[in-house]
């Protein structure tokens, strides 16, 4: 039972979730640290260039909300705040660091500014993965047409169902942009939806029913259902759409 929980809380948030969890709890334990320093502690290098900046317990809020942040937005779909906010406290860090290096307040405060700075780039650097969050399992496919394509919408494949629903064989269907299934006054809308996927890796549609229009390849427009779910692989962020026709699938004509 808890190894099933556990796998499925891990499917919801994906790789890029965890990252922020770990975030948020290291955040939480940089912050507690800095309450409960000794006065050693507070009189060493690395201590007294912070609080010679702002108080200790104002760097230890920082690094509290910061955590808490991460926390939230890990079961959030957009963690972008979150990212960014760990990164620039992160880079602060690091930069106050090598900064006292120069002016003689910590000699050896270039070893903690580049530890500081690297953590800053690799949190920056798992901001930009497109993460593949799957909202619920694959709705069987028996009877449905399903899609796949790349990040950039592009068809990699499809089954018989999809191309009896569309009228396009596999070869005419792979290599052709999803924006050949829908009217064109829905493209816009996709290329935008596309692009904040990869801008933030999070999709706001994953794994829920979306009634749309597809368009055939005759050019008759009809209603469908659409399932869309992302995975993340080393290769990217692949979308597989799961298409039904609503209402019979009766024809309306392309203007």
């Amino acid at each position: 039972m808890g190894d099933e929980l556990i796998a499925r809380l891990a499917r919801r948030i994906g790789r890029r979730g965890a990252s922020l969890a770990f975030v948020g709890l290291l955040s939480l334990v940089i912050g507690a640290s800095l309450v409960i320093a000794s006065p050693e502690q507070r009189a060493t290098p690395a201590f007294m260039v912070l609080s010679a900046l702002v108080p200790l317990a104002v760097w230890a809020a920082a690094w509290f909300a910061v955590g808490v942040l991460c926390l939230v937005q890990t079961f959030m779909r957009s963690d972008r705040v979150a990212f960014a906010a760990a990164t620039a406290l992160l880079l602060l860090y690091g930069l106050i660091f090598l900064s006292s290096t120069f002016t003689g307040q910590n000699p050896r405060g270039w070893v903690a500014g580049a530890v500081w700075l690297a953590f800053g780039g690799w949190i920056a650097l798992i901001a930009t993965w497109p993460e593949a969050v799957s909202m619920t399992r694959l709705p069987a496919s028996g009877t449905a047409a399903v899609v796949v394509a790349d990040a950039a919408g592009t068809i990699l494949s499809w089954n018989p169902q999809a191309k009896k629903l569309f009228g396009w064989s596999t070869d005419e269907a792979v290599g052709q942009p999803l924006t050949v299934l829908m009217p064109a006054r829905f493209r816009a809308h996709h290329a935008e939806g596309l692009a904040r996927v990869r801008a933030d890796g999070r999709s706001d549609v994953a794994g829920e029913i979306i009634p749309l229009v597809g368009l055939r390849r005759d050019g008759s427009e009809f209603p469908i259902a659409l399932t869309v779910n992302a995975w993340h692989s080393d290769d990217g962020v692949t979308y597989t759409g799961v298409i039904r026709p609503l209402g019979g699938g009766g024809h309306v004509r392309h203007r």
